[in-house]
């Protein structure tokens, strides 16, 4: 169906990435819908004139606390949230209880690494005013999955208190993207090319190298870092270099889970697939505070 629709072409060139952004910037970003609220309370306010969203359920009978998320979505740093994290989102919230706070984070090219980053950790500092929720766990898809990875080491160089846990979803690690068996796999990626992300990914990091650890956190120091979570595909470029950090991060002494996707593509556990209900009722049960595998 990606195929089909020609999902790839944002991809394939610097043109189809520039594309669109314009395309996106009218449109604007997706909405929680109808379906979404559904038994949920949504509230929207702002920081610095972003939104921000928290989801919740309009009843919680639960007799312990409830884990708080701070999801990041995706977009290769310069495209809104879609229904696929909202639909994400919801579930996740739904079937665990949590209360989601989703930033809708500015977006490159009218803003890069340094500023973006700033923004959310304004967020995650709100999360702490009047007390720290008794469980965050930090989430994120593709480059919002590298974004969390930023935060926390800005969280940890900084001396703040730190999510218990981050689970990313096939995150964007380099955006530079120079591992080498990315051109083999890339054959075999309908969603993902070189470049277009790369256009994207130099656009995000602004003023910085491509290499910064916060623009690419593979080339971070993991040490101290919270337990991580991982979910890669193997039809996705950024497998790669996601494999490779769960063994810097394994090497560093941070407990890790990886779960592979054998001949998944980037962000499966977003689409409406079996294999991606799959992957969502692993998030659920990684989410709830009743089940912590570390």
């Amino acid at each position: 169906m990606l195929r089909v629709m020609r999902r790839r072409r944002l991809y394939e060139s610097i043109g189809g990435m520039r594309a669109g952004i314009e395309k996106t910037r009218r449109a604007g970003p997706d909405l929680p819908s109808a379906s979404v609220r559904n038994g949920l309370d949504v509230r929207e306010t702002s920081v610095d004139g972003h939104a921000v969203y928290t989801l919740q359920p309009k009843q919680s009978p639960q007799k312990a606390p409830a884990p708080h998320l701070l999801y990041l979505h995706g977009g290769a740093y310069t495209r809104p949230i879609t229904r696929h994290h909202w639909r994400l989102i919801a579930e996740l919230v739904r079937s665990t209880g949590c209360t989601a706070t989703v930033p809708l984070y500015p977006l490159a090219p009218e803003s890069t690494c340094r500023a973006t980053l700033a923004h959310v950790l304004k967020v995650h500092a709100g999360l702490l005013q009047g007390g720290a929720p008794p469980s965050l766990t930090l989430m994120g898809d593709s480059a919002g999955g590298g974004m969390a990875l930023a935060l926390a080491q800005a969280l940890r160089d900084g001396g703040h208190p730190m999510p218990d846990q981050m689970v990313l979803i096939t995150p964007w690690l380099d955006v530079g993207l120079g591992h080498p068996d990315i051109a083999h796999t890339a054959l075999r990626d309908p969603m993902l090319a070189v470049p277009g992300a790369r256009e994207a990914g130099r656009l995000y990091a602004g003023d910085w190298p491509l290499d910064h650890p916060w623009v690419s956190p593979l080339h971070a120091d993991p040490s101290g870092l919270p337990p991580v979570t991982m979910l890669v595909g193997t039809r996705d470029i950024l497998g790669h270099d996601a494999q490779d950090f769960v063994e810097k991060l394994r090497a560093h002494g941070v407990p890790v889970q990886l779960h592979e996707g054998r001949d998944m593509i980037h962000v499966w556990p977003l689409l409406p697939t079996p294999e991606g209900a799959a992957a969502r009722t692993l998030l659920a049960r990684i989410l709830s505070l009743s089940d912590r595998a570390f």
